[in-house]
């Protein structure tokens, strides 16, 4: 090879290892108000020894967490996910946008100044799935919501293994309450490991996917339980028919990235 060759060739050469560099360089990213989750292999679900010890500890049969053992392996490709639960304010702007049911609560088609920037509640899964649409995104799947909220360690709560009372909207008082949502802004301190918000209490969120036909999972427990145990994100325990409405169910979108 003459030295024009090796200079050609060399120059060709370092072309294709930047253009390379380059491709590898690229990253999905995140439409607004998302957090892209990256792509790979968490610890889904709950160990039968954990299992075991949750049950003691909080008065309930082994039984009532066999849906989430064993804990295994998940692997997935990146996506992203909303920051926070769709907020009331986001849900009328769908109503108006496209003439679907304002929520009973609201009292009319918008709902009150005070409760704009909370989740909306009193969804059903094809309520969730319509605005899911309508915005051109999805629902979460079960994997996707869990790995969004407690991140590839298997760690209990969004953020860390013990339960801080302050990081996220729940029935502390153990009182009867009949609507206690708070805005999804409200608990800085309840950030998952990638800062996806209100993850567990305020409102349990719809899953695109369930446990059998009519059913869908819904995840992370709400303002009204008083029981830990049904504030973690590998619980199962409220999940239940899709047609279901509630002032404690809403959801938050998800969709796929490239």
């Amino acid at each position: 090879m003459t030295r024009r060759e090796w200079v050609t060739a060399a120059g060709v050469g370092a072309v294709s290892l930047a253009l390379g560099a380059a491709r590898a360089e690229v990253q999905p990213v995140a439409p607004e108000g998302m957090i892209l989750i990256p792509a790979g292999v968490f610890l889904m679900g709950t160990t039968a020894d954990q299992a075991e010890k949750l049950a003691r500890q909080h008065g309930y049969h082994p039984s009532w967490l066999s849906g989430e053992t064993p804990q295994r392996e998940v692997e997935l490709p990146a996506f992203a996910i909303g920051k926070y639960p769709v907020t009331n304010a986001q849900f009328a702007e769908f109503c108006a946008a496209t003439g679907h049911a304002p929520r009973p609560y609201w009292n009319g088609p918008e709902p009150p100044e005070r409760l704009s920037d909370h989740p909306v509640a009193m969804v059903n899964h094809a309520d969730c799935t319509a605005y899911a649409q309508w915005a051109s995104k999805r629902l979460p799947t079960e994997a996707e919501w869990e790995k969004a909220a407690r991140g590839t360690d298997g760690r209990m709560f969004p953020w860390g293994d013990e339960f801080d009372p302050d990081a996220c909207q729940w029935n502390r008082a153990r009182a009867p309450v009949t609507f206690a949502t708070a805005p999804v802004t409200a608990h800085p301190s309840g950030a998952s490991p990638y800062a996806v918000m209100d993850m567990v209490g305020n409102v349990a969120e719809y899953c695109a996917d369930g446990p059998g036909p009519g059913a869908a999972y819904i995840k992370g427990g709400s303002w009204m339980n008083e029981e830990i145990v049904n504030l973690r994100p590998a619980a199962r325990n409220m999940s239940g028919f899709a047609n279901n409405t509630a002032t404690f169910y809403g959801f938050r979108c998800a969709k796929d990235v490239v």
